[in-house]
């Protein structure tokens, strides 16, 4: 016959157990947030005080190493907008964006224009057109 002790002990290491696995899953809950090696802090800012974003407003980090912002709104002038971004806000790779002359694209960096171009091409995919050799990750704010 079991005696208080051992009924003790067992309880206290199913509650281990138990509290164990909670804490687990609880971590596993924010997997869907990317994991970069920058700080998201300034483009999530950037994101949430943008004027003209009342039809789309994305973030998505792409390689862990890229940032590309997807901006649109019913605005007279200048109502879309796409960036990539190196891993701060003021290293600006290419842009395409609305303006009183129309369309105006330009990127800094020539090796990114290839990829810029499959990106505003295919801004409905969820991998936004880059395919299996690239990660793509929503960001939220």
């Amino acid at each position: 016959m079991p005696t208080l002790t051992s009924r003790s002990r067992s309880h206290i290491t199913i509650l281990i157990a138990l509290l164990l696995t909670t804490l687990l899953v609880l971590a596993g809950c924010g997997v869907d947030q990317p994991s970069s090696a920058f700080d998201l802090d300034p483009f999530r800012a950037m994101a949430n005080e943008a004027g003209c974003a009342d039809v789309t407003n994305r973030l998505f980090v792409i390689d862990d190493e890229l940032v590309f912002w997807d901006v649109a709104g019913n605005c007279a002038d200048a109502s879309y907008a796409q960036t990539l971004y190196g891993s701060t806000p003021d290293q600006v790779l290419c842009t395409l964006h609305d303006s009183i002359a129309g369309p105006q694209q330009e990127c800094q960096d020539a090796q990114y224009q290839e990829m810029f171009a499959t990106i505003t091409s295919n801004l409905n995919q969820p991998d936004l057109g880059l395919g299996a050799g690239h990660t793509v990750q929503e960001v939220s704010f």
